[in-house]
Parts: structure tokens; sequence; C-alpha cells
């Protein structure tokens, strides 16, 4: 009767972890579209974690306000990447980290001012950055008041406003800021400021809070294997 009952146990919880409806957003490196193909660092990992886990759901690409909202709200979904910030912890349950980012600031080439400091950047006329990202709390938070509120969950809107001087500087993640940059050849161009990263936190899948500790931990305990394995460091050294 006990062995019948754990191996119940077992396909219910394999039932549960295949049940999660997985989303995401373009953010390269981690996520992007390539002939037609989603890939990236964090699309990768996740595959992987799927084949582990037996979950065939089809990764879907929505904007982020979109993806973040329906995650929050509808039991069954998890998003990535998202960063693991203080005023998101009880919000979601977590798995991860699958990498970690710094957000950081970036100008025009052109523009010779100095930004060595926080209160240098503080002084700026605008800083683009788009709405319920991380970066964005952070500044908020840091009592940023010359913040231009991108709401549709799109960074290249922002890179494009700094390009047509509508911005003075530009906030995102380190990998994502870079990748965009070298995906339209902007590296002399686009240069991120001197001043210290805005913050620092991992990137992390964001499940609804009413997942069941159990899938969370079937899909930590994947996570963790790929990175004992090899496989996990196999993924971020392809990118680099």
């Amino acid at each position: 009767m006990k062995k019948i009952l754990a191996i119940s146990l077992f396909f219910i919880t394999l039932l549960n972890a295949q049940q999660i409806k997985l989303l995401t957003e373009e953010y390269p490196p981690f996520q992007m579209t390539i002939d037609g193909k989603l890939t990236g660092i964090s699309i990768d990992i996740v595959k992987e974690i799927q084949k582990k886990i037996g979950n065939n759901e089809k990764i879907r690409v929505f904007p982020w306000n979109r993806g973040y909202n329906i995650t929050l709200n509808k039991k069954g979904y998890a998003l990535f990447t998202t960063t693991r910030t203080e005023k998101r912890e009880k919000l979601f349950k977590w798995v991860g980290p699958i990498s970690s980012l710094k957000f950081v600031l970036f100008k025009l080439k052109s523009n010779t001012k100095k930004y060595n400091t926080m209160e240098d950047t503080k002084n700026a006329k605008s800083i683009a950055v788009t709405n319920n990202y991380a970066s964005h709390n952070l500044l908020v938070a840091e009592g940023f008041k010359n913040l231009d509120i991108n709401p549709s969950g799109n960074a290249q809107l922002n890179l494009e406003k700094l390009l047509n001087n509508k911005v003075e500087l530009w906030s995102i993640g380190n990998y994502a800021g870079y990748g965009l940059i070298k995906k339209f050849n902007l590296e002399d161009k686009v240069v991120e400021i001197k001043a210290p990263p805005i913050g620092e936190f991992p990137y992390s899948i964001a499940f609804n809070i009413d997942t069941p500790d159990s899938t969370i931990n079937k899909w930590q305990k994947a996570l963790d294997d790929l990175k004992a394995d090899g496989t996990y460091q196999e993924i971020i050294n392809k990118y680099k």
C-alpha cells in the first residue's frame, strides 16, 4: 500500500511539473529569436530543465508586463528571466539562479559629460527605463526623478531613444545592453558610463505563488543537476 501511495505521489508531482506554462520576453542574450528560433542563455537552460522533468510546454514570448501580470495572478505559470529582488520576493516562488546581472547605465559616446557617481546620474536630464523592470524599481528606490518610463517592455525602444538624443542615459542589465549594442553594431556609438552599477541581482525563474512546493523543488533539483554535471557551464560559455 505504501509503495502504491509513493508511486501515486511521484506521478502527481510529475504532472504538476508538466502543467507549468512558461512565459518569457525578447531579452538578448538570455532570450532572443534568431532565424525564427527561440534561443539564448536562459532559453537553453530552461529547455534542459524541461527535458529532465518531462515538461513539454512550449515557451511563449510575451511583452514583459503582460507576462509578469499573468504569472503574478494565474496559477500554473512561470516567467523568466526574472530578477529576484526584495520587492518581488514574496510575490512569487523561485527557482534559480539561472545567472546574474548588473544593472548599468549607457550613454552616447559623443556625450562628453562625466558620470562617476550616483549623484552625477541623478543630475542627468533623463534616463530611459522600462516599466516594472528591476532597474526601474531600483532607480525609484534611490530617489531618481529623471526617469523616462517605457511601458511596452521592449528594451530596443529605449536604445532608440538614446540614439535619437531623446534621453541622456539608458538603464538596462549589462548582458542585455551589450547584446543589443552588438546586434546593431553600435560599439563605437554607445558606451557604459563609469559610475558604479545600480545593483547586481540573480536571474531566476518566477513561479506563481500558488505553485506547489513539490514542483518548485523538482525544478530546482533539475537546475542544480545541470550545474553539477557541467551542462549549465557549457551553455554559459557558449554565449560568452
